[in-house]
């Protein structure tokens, strides 16, 4: 169940970000110039990403544990994927810079009920959370406190930096600020930035008949393009605790561009269950195809047991063509 923040939890949030904006940090760091906070050896690392050295969007991203630093980093490495695509990777929190218009009716009530008073281009501050399959929203209370907490041990990095600490950020370096249980204190060091690697599933097909029938089915000519992809829009829905973002598991034929099935996903579906059912449906009905087109490892690594088997090649294309001008078309 989501629970607001109360509005000395907000105060709280917006004095730290208030402080950090005072202190300009994008005039001397870009934005891969990560800084890292390790609260505990239990706690998953947290880093953040200073934004507004090209002087278009300026802001702080927050990317809490393994996974959201793994789609940091490919976010930052995926120059294939189309930018209206790039939001399946976004799991992280923002602290914004940006003008007031940019803000909800709850955010500027927020502002006026703290007293506080933003003026001009780049100097509203807001917050925004960004979840797979959800719009981007509010920050609820446990992630208002979460983001209190790492604000305040970026603004204290910022300042290590300003006191000296020295980072080779051009060599792949980071800062860390560490909580050292042996001198029950802070430290700030210099080390190699971590990038981690994350396992994605590799489901098997269990029904053994039904992978035998797929196995059988003749093999036609045909180039498919398969991908979960996000539309660019809003879905109001009060069974969920906040608005969803459309995503369509969408099958189509590379070569000429039409558009085979699509299915909308939601956050209670199974999303694995839908693209093996997408897949199998095709297969059935039209035969093994001659290869399939996927957008990145996760799916590859969903179909990869199914399609070995079927000995069907299965490729990583960054850029589906078919599948990317059905979401610009459907924009449009």
């Amino acid at each position: 169940m989501r629970k607001e923040a109360n509005l000395v939890q907000w105060e709280e949030l917006y004095k730290v970000a208030i402080r950090i904006k005072e202190m300009k940090p994008w005039e001397e760091l870009w934005d891969m110039d990560l800084i890292t906070i390790l609260q505990s050896e239990e706690d998953e690392p947290c880093c953040c990403s200073v934004m507004g050295k090209g002087g278009e969007c300026y802001g702080i991203g927050a990317y809490i544990g393994i996974n959201a630093i793994h789609n940091f980093f490919v976010m930052a490495n995926s120059s294939e994927v189309p930018p209206h695509q790039l939001i399946r990777y976004q799991n992280n929190t923002l602290c914004n810079f940006g003008n007031r218009e940019e803000l909800t009716k709850k955010e500027l009530t927020i502002i006026k009920d703290l007293g506080l008073k933003f003026r001009g281009k780049n100097n509203w501050i807001y917050f925004r959370v960004f979840e797979k399959g959800y719009a981007p929203y509010m920050p609820s209370e446990e992630e208002v406190l979460e983001l209190t907490n790492i604000l305040k041990h970026l603004f204290m990095a910022i300042k290590a930096l300003h006191n000296g600490v020295k980072v080779d950020f051009e060599g792949g370096n980071t800062l860390v600020r560490r909580f050292d249980n042996e001198r029950n204190l802070w430290i700030n060091y210099e080390e190699h930035v971590f990038i981690p690697e994350v396992k994605y599933p590799v489901p098997v097909l269990e029904d053994e008949i039904l992978m035998g029938r797929l196995k059988n089915q003749k093999k036609n000519n045909s180039i498919l393009e398969l991908d979960t992809v996000f539309l660019n829009g809003i879905i109001n829905d009060r069974n969920y605790i906040k608005p969803l973002v459309p995503v369509l598991c969408v099958l189509a034929e590379s070569r000429s561009g039409m558009l085979i099935s699509q299915e909308m996903i939601t956050p209670d579906d199974e999303e694995i269950q839908v693209i093996f059912e997408t897949i199998i449906n095709y297969i059935m009905q039209y035969g093994k195809p001659k290869k399939i087109l996927v957008r990145d490892m996760y799916i590859f690594s969903i179909l990869m047991d199914m399609f070995k088997k079927m000995e069907v090649d299965l490729i990583i294309k960054g850029n589906l063509k078919a599948i990317d001008d059905f979401v610009e078309s459907f924009t449009m």
